[in-house]
């Protein structure tokens, strides 16, 4: 009876573990493609698209910028205010059409300018109203998101158009101990048509343009190693193990019940008048 309760806990626990790692371990991994090809192609356009020369950042509706006109601080965005408030606070919104309210210029749309160009025509729309007119447009909330295995994850803000991956990392407070950092990815494009580049950065090969510039809104991904991953599905089979304790706590102390006997006056006093 002894041994069979052993072997029935024993396979309980040898279940658990087994289903533990292996349907849970790989859950922690995000952006997993099934297929290789899909992966291949993407990564071919990541490529091309890192390789198309100066970059210049189009403005995008949620852009918000900050318009100086020079010599006029009362047409201008920034203010007091604007040096301590958050960067997503300050200047003036893109509105979701793409526009921006300015004052005497009213409405003006700006997506899909650079900032050089948008300077260029506040300028000109400006000169209609004073002289000598020159403005300077800065795109406020620049960003790229680092997420997975680093120390400070969320938004990484970007001054220039664009950035690179070690300052991103940087930024985010490096890597933890268990980054797999061989398989870093660089996720950009569109939700329909996502571009990723998977990037080793334990080679030197590593280091080229083309895999470490950072565009905005682009999101790192910084995944977990074999071993965190481990860790965490043992941590979600604990309290498994903790039933199986249990139960075999239930066992041993039912067949220790079935071996005691109920003490019996009657038959002690038997005995003792023997």
């Amino acid at each position: 009876m002894k041994l069979r309760n052993i072997t029935l806990a024993s396979t309980i626990l040898a279940v658990i573990l087994m289903s533990g790692c292996s349907t849970k371990r790989d859950k922690y991994l995000l952006f997993q493609d099934p297929h290789q090809q899909m992966t291949n192609q993407t990564e071919s356009q990541f490529a091309t698209s890192s390789e198309r020369g100066v970059y210049e950042y189009k403005i995008v509706p949620n852009n918000r910028l900050s318009i100086l006109v020079y010599n006029h601080p009362e047409l201008s965005t920034r203010d007091v205010r604007a040096q301590v408030a958050p960067r997503d606070e300050r200047g003036v919104l893109v509105a979701r059409d793409g526009t921006v309210d300015l004052p005497l210029l009213g409405v003006v749309r700006v997506a899909g300018l650079t900032a050089r160009e948008a300077s260029n025509l506040l300028s000109k729309e400006y000169a209609k109203y004073i002289r000598n007119s020159h403005v300077n447009v800065e795109v406020l909330n620049k960003r790229v998101f680092v997420i997975g295995e680093v120390r400070r994850p969320g938004k990484v803000d970007i001054i220039e158009d664009t950035s690179n991956l070690l300052e991103a990392l940087a930024n985010a407070g490096d890597l933890t101990d268990f980054a797999e950092r061989n398989s870093i990815k660089i996720i950009r494009g569109t939700m329909e048509k996502p571009i990723v580049e998977t990037v080793d950065l334990t080679k030197i090969s590593a280091l080229s343009p083309a895999k470490m510039t950072l565009y905005p809104n682009d999101v790192v991904y910084v995944q977990p190693n074999r071993e965190r991953r481990k860790n965490l599905s043992i941590a979600e089979t604990l309290p498994g193990i903790d039933i199986v304790g249990r139960v075999l706590s239930t066992l041993f102390t039912g067949k220790q019940l079935t071996n005691t006997r109920v003490f019996d006056i009657n038959s002690y006093q038997e005995y003792i008048g023997r």
